[in-house]
């Protein structure tokens, strides 16, 4: 009987160790999934967070982008009147035109033609002066308060004289 509680006693701690065994190897298993779980939800949220702080950088870029361009439209509101505006324009250009000691030989323009948000007026002017002072006009009129777009610039010597006569073909713009 000795003999056999001995066996017994053998093959319960056998059993008791395998059990044992078995628990550990259970719970390692389901730590490591675990732990390897957590580790890929770590990975998911950097990711994410790398994602909402490239989201944030853009969304930051495109505002100051916005911004500028917000700023360029308001810029040109200001240099496209609502009214055509023409005889302020010839008022500014006698001026620009006695400035550069200029003759101004001929000014008109035609019909507004109409866009989807704008009207483009075609104008036409004729001067007459020395080279440079056209060119000086030129670069005066482009620089005036006002979209003033050159189209067609011919210039051409007068003979017998050390002046040029200008035809300026351009477009300028209403709302």
């Amino acid at each position: 009987m000795n003999l056999n509680m001995k066996f017994i006693d053998m093959g319960c701690i056998i059993f008791l160790v395998i059990v044992v065994a078995a628990g550990g190897f259970f719970f390692q298993q389901n730590s490591s999934r675990h732990s390897s779980r957590i580790k890929l939800e770590k990975e998911q949220l950097l990711t994410q967070k790398n994602n909402w702080n490239l989201a944030k950088a853009k969304l930051e870029q495109l505002q100051t982008q916005f911004k500028e361009k917000k700023t360029q439209v308001l810029e040109l509101n200001k240099r496209v009147p609502k009214a055509p505006q023409m005889g302020d324009l010839l008022s500014q250009l006698h001026a620009l035109v006695k400035k550069r000691d200029i003759t101004l030989i001929d000014f008109n323009h035609k019909p507004a033609q109409e866009f989807e948000r704008y009207k483009q007026i075609p104008v036409n002017i004729i001067v007459n002066g020395g080279f440079l002072n056209i060119y000086n006009l030129i670069h005066d009129v482009e620089t005036l308060n006002r979209v003033f777009i050159f189209e067609k610039i011919m210039i051409k010597k007068l003979e017998g004289k050390n002046l040029c006569q200008a035809t300026l073909l351009a477009s300028v713009f209403q709302q």
